[in-house]
């Protein structure tokens, strides 16, 4: 056991290029950002646990955990809190069946910059993923067993997948144990975790826009439907997807090599078949919000398209050059959306023992 106060901080993540054709095993672009969730452990000597999530607003929680990894807390939990503290108990269990007990801890999140400050929205930036690799990150160095950085994905992936269920490509775990920008091939199954994560540099004259548009949406139930689509028309499916595989194997290799207007045109090729994509599974991938901000990212010059799963959410706009960029900042500033400060975040996590205990 760490006799410190051992800090952890990890991106969120940004899906650039791939959304849907990652799940059929394609490269999806992804980017790794500078919001971080920032996990810190300090050690408790009575076998207490005690969490404290500031940005949530949950009162202190205290508990001990038994062999097994499960929790038995001092008092009685409300469903809402327990549900808050669903995905951070089935870590600890996690971490506990793998690496023997745990002890006594106190356990400090803050997953602030994942959330909307005046809304409370949360955005939809990986930030189980960031928890995941932070929380995992903290407790592995708490208990003397640090994590390489060549096995942190794939330990993560597998954390993840526990606390998650069997969901999720590994995109966002990958972009926040790794950093920087990436194409990212999910692992064929949990039993052959060969996922491919090649690092890329940032071409010179790509300048991107991140873009909230007001509202979340849901990954889960759009993944869904996209699979009853799949489900029950496979030959519409196939053919629609081959097309999205396609340009998002061209899309990573434009990237790669620097071919700007390239990539520009597969954004747009890509937008399209997420909106054909959508209208034949009934789900509002492209919706409305994201039509109407499209429309004057291109009336501005540049080109856009949804982060991630769509309908809400966020978007990217993308341009060759900083006078267009600039453009687009004013022309979204003076409507009803808004402009995010999302950068590259060129590292992925990083752990810092903060106070020597005497």
């Amino acid at each position: 056991m760490q006799e410190s106060t051992i800090c952890v901080k990890s991106p969120g993540k940004l899906i650039l290029l791939g959304e849907y054709a990652v799940l059929e095993h394609a490269p999806a672009l992804v980017t790794a950002i500078n919001r971080h969730c920032v996990v810190k452990i300090s050690p408790l000597y009575n076998s207490t646990f005690q969490i404290r999530t500031g940005n949530l607003n949950l009162p202190e929680i205290q508990f001990t955990l038994d062999s097994e990894g499960d929790a038995h807390f001092r008092t009685t939990l409300s469903d809402k809190t327990e549900r808050q503290l669903r995905f951070v108990l089935s870590m600890l269990k996690y971490v506990t069946q793998r690496n023997g007990k745990i002890p006594g801890a106190s356990i400090e999140i803050d997953t602030a910059p994942f959330y909307h400050k005046t809304t409370g929205h949360k955005f939809g930036l990986g930030s189980s993923a960031a928890l995941t690799v932070s929380l995992l990150s903290a407790l592995m160095e708490y208990l003397n067993k640090h994590i390489e950085q060549e096995d942190l994905y794939r330990e993560a992936y597998l954390a993840h997948r526990h606390a998650q269920g069997k969901l999720g490509s590994g995109t966002d775990i990958a972009a926040s144990a790794t950093g920087g920008v990436m194409s990212y091939t999910m692992p064929e199954s949990i039993d052959k975790l060969n996922g491919q994560v090649k690092t890329h540099s940032w071409p010179e004259n790509l300048h991107m826009i991140t873009i909230w548009a007001g509202y979340s949406a849901s990954t889960r139930s759009f993944v869904s439907n996209v699979n009853v689509f799949r489900d029950q028309h496979p030959v519409r499916y196939d053919s629609i997807m081959r097309t999205m595989m396609e340009l998002s194997h061209e899309g990573s290799w434009a990237f790669e090599n620097g071919d700007t207007d390239a990539f520009l045109n597969i954004v747009d090729d890509f937008k399209n078949q997420e909106y054909l994509l959508g209208q034949e599974s009934d789900t509002e991938i492209i919706s409305d919000v994201h039509q109407e901000i499209f429309r004057m990212v291109r009336n501005a010059g540049g080109t856009y398209k949804p982060s991630g799963a769509g309908g809400g959410d966020i978007g990217v706009a993308f341009c060759k050059d900083l006078v267009t960029a600039d453009r687009i900042r004013h022309v979204i500033k003076e409507s009803m959306f808004d402009v995010m400060d999302l950068k590259m975040c060129p590292t992925g996590m990083e752990v810092v023992h903060t106070m020597n205990i005497e």
